[in-house]
């Protein structure tokens, strides 16, 4: 993202809000195996096809997918994000727990995994907030009011507030798009 976002002219604006969404509201915590869990969801076949493809298109970004480690709950996860967008660092604690989650086989689901993320970024009082309910119910909301505008799964994108873009896309697509719908010009 940010990568994308240092190529831009100077006198583009890009504000990004990231949302939350579960993709399984009754995950446990602490979290379970996550090959195990995508072969129970996807099934272990489209799973064996769906790893290398995703390596290779990881590896073209910079992303070193792996596919170890467990999947759990990410209320918590979601309630520090907004901490940290509260504290004017979400973007760099989205970037830290995607890594974790994504790269480093890491349980975004345990607390402990969360405080050294906070740690990381320099957040402060991130062990103090995850003790305390704070910001959940505003997480639920926002998970009803994706839910409620037709997302029904990640990635999504929704542009200028009125435009949905569904699962991963290429850099040409996004290009189109907003050259379409008139919010870049091409040169």
């Amino acid at each position: 993202m940010e990568l994308a976002l240092k190529k831009l002219p100077a006198d583009y604006k890009v504000t990004v809000n990231w949302k939350p969404f579960f993709l399984n509201p009754q995950a446990p915590t602490p979290g379970v195996d996550k090959m195990e869990h995508y072969y129970q969801k996807f099934g272990k076949e489209r799973v064996d096809k769906m790893i290398p493809y995703m390596k290779e298109q990881g590896s073209k970004v910079g992303i070193k997918f792996s596919y170890k480690g467990k999947v759990g709950n990410t209320m918590d996860s979601h309630r520090l994000l907004y901490f940290a967008r509260d504290n004017g660092k979400q973007d760099e604690m989205i970037e830290k727990l995607m890594s974790y989650y994504f790269e480093q086989e890491r349980d975004i689901s345990d607390s402990k995994v969360l405080e050294a993320a906070a740690s990381e970024i320099g957040l402060k009082d991130a062990k103090e907030f995850l003790a305390t309910d704070k910001l959940k119910d505003e997480v639920v909301a926002d998970v009803d009011e994706v839910r409620q505008m037709g997302i029904s799964g990640v990635p999504a994108f929704i542009i200028n507030g009125e435009e949905l873009l569904s699962g991963a896309q290429e850099t040409k697509t996004w290009v189109d798009i907003l050259i379409e719908r008139g919010y870049i010009q091409k040169k």
